[in-house]
């Protein structure tokens, strides 16, 4: 399995997650943002291409599109049990998941964790502040969630800090994304207090890299996997930065 990208603290695979996933070493924890297979309430919704349902039509830079995003809830049910199955055998005891969605795949998502082996511990909050897109006459969706576990006992990964299960902060600007979801780095650096630093971190959904970037500069490794290419040169762009004090 050759890298596409390698250093002391980053390493990116280019290709499928549920192939490469039983391959990785042991590691400490599985932080992703896997296509939520939402955008919509109807199946005609969901089938439209990734920039027609995430991107505002005043976005004036071009957006790339990103594979896997049109599943119902039943398939990607079943997807999400795959990986996550797999991932399960090649984490160390105690290990953390954290899986990001949104309101709509919430439940399938916690399903998902559990029908995989993971001891489900509970949801954290991604409060994107009233900067999310409102809604005339409803509540505004302007929270996505990270549905959280253990492989196993939750004892053996004692941090001595508390974190807390709600983050507040803003989406990127579009102008600002190299990928239509990209989460802002200040949230992963949030998910990251949940792993001990030095420990490894795998994102099997990497996108343009951020979790490999936050994992990166806090201190911990991490193995990104990415089926796109053109997401793994941009990932592998933002980890070869220097980061540490610098800006990204």
């Amino acid at each position: 399995m050759k890298p596409y990208y390698q250093d002391d603290a980053v390493t990116i695979y280019h290709g499928e997650a549920l192939g490469l996933v039983p391959l990785l070493p042991l590691f400490d924890a599985i932080v992703t943002d896997p296509p939520y297979s939402t955008g919509g309430m109807y199946r005609g919704d969901r089938m439209q291409s990734t920039v027609a349902k995430y991107v505002s039509s005043d976005t004036a830079a071009p957006r790339q599109e990103f594979t896997g995003d049109n599943r119902d809830q039943r398939s990607y049910l079943a997807w999400v049990t795959l990986w996550m199955t797999a991932a399960l055998q090649r984490a160390k005891a105690g290990s953390v998941a954290c899986l990001f969605t949104d309101w709509r795949q919430l439940p399938t998502t916690t399903d998902a964790l559990q029908a995989g082996g993971w001891i489900w511990r509970g949801v954290a909050v991604w409060d994107k502040t009233l900067k999310a897109r409102p809604a005339a006459g409803q509540f505004t969706s302007q929270a996505e969630y990270i549905a959280w576990g253990t492989c196993g006992p939750t004892e053996v990964r004692q941090l001595g800090y508390q974190i807390p299960g709600v983050f507040r902060a803003p989406a990127p600007d579009n102008a600002d994304r190299d990928h239509i979801t990209q989460k802002p780095l200040e949230v992963m650096r949030w998910v990251m207090d949940a792993i001990a630093p030095g420990g490894l971190v795998v994102d099997p959904f990497m996108g343009s890299g951020t979790t490999l970037v936050a994992a990166k500069e806090s201190g911990r490794r991490a193995i990104g996997i990415e089926i796109e290419e053109r997401y793994c040169e941009i990932a592998a762009t933002r980890c070869s930065q220097e980061v540490l004090g610098l800006a990204l």
